[in-house]
């Protein structure tokens, strides 16, 4: 299970990304992906030195979207990065301990980070989701499936995931889901991680 934190931290008084920090204590391990392009690097990375300690010790794995840097200096365990990323063997020499992960939209991408050595990859959208509208369909299911048979990493399905629809995903191949929209209630965070756990076979 992967929450990704709103992308709106710079517009927000209440410090939601906290918020879902201090949450994580009481859902259970996840991974947490801080996906917040609109931060500039000093507010980013005090942001992140606030959560890296919270996230660990509920036991959960913490994420940097983009930037290895912040993630290395701030105690980040890994980095989340675009498809369109500078190349992971880059990041792999200057900070050879973080978790990597990528965002892929197809097999053929899938199978280039597998071989560059990324971790883990995210896949998506596979439902219709509001934020990704303006670039095309959804890709659904049996797309999901053709990027999961197609290497032997782990792969996140994500893209208007609901806990209903986390067992298809699963059924399809994908090693987990992620999602956005359904934690942006960081109060009712731990009961949401639970109800998605529910959904996915054990």
């Amino acid at each position: 299970m992967m929450v990704v934190s709103s992308g709106g931290e710079h517009l927000l008084h209440n410090g939601l990304a906290l918020l879902q920090a201090d949450a994580m204590a009481l859902s259970g391990p996840v991974i947490y992906q801080l996906r917040e392009k609109g931060l500039e690097a000093g507010a980013l990375y005090a942001l992140c030195r606030q959560i890296a300690p919270i996230i660990k010790s509920s036991g959960s794995l913490f994420m940097v979207n983009e930037r290895f840097d912040i993630a290395l200096a701030s105690g980040a365990q890994g980095v989340h990065l675009p498809e369109s990323s500078c190349p992971v063997d880059s990041i792999r020499k200057a900070a050879p301990g973080l978790i990597t992960g990528q965002s892929v939209h197809g097999p053929a991408s899938a199978l280039t980070s597998e071989k560059a050595g990324i971790d883990y990859l995210l896949f998506g959208p596979v439902f219709s989701t509001p934020s990704k509208e303006p670039f095309g369909p959804p890709q659904g299911l049996e797309a999901l499936r053709e990027v999961c048979r197609s290497v032997s990493i782990p792969v996140f399905a994500v893209g208007g995931i609901t806990p209903d629809r986390a067992c298809a995903c699963i059924e399809n191949g994908a090693y987990g889901v992620a999602a956005l929209g359904s934690f942006l209630d960081a109060g009712t965070l731990p009961e949401t991680v639970n109800r998605f756990r529910s959904f996915i076979p054990s």
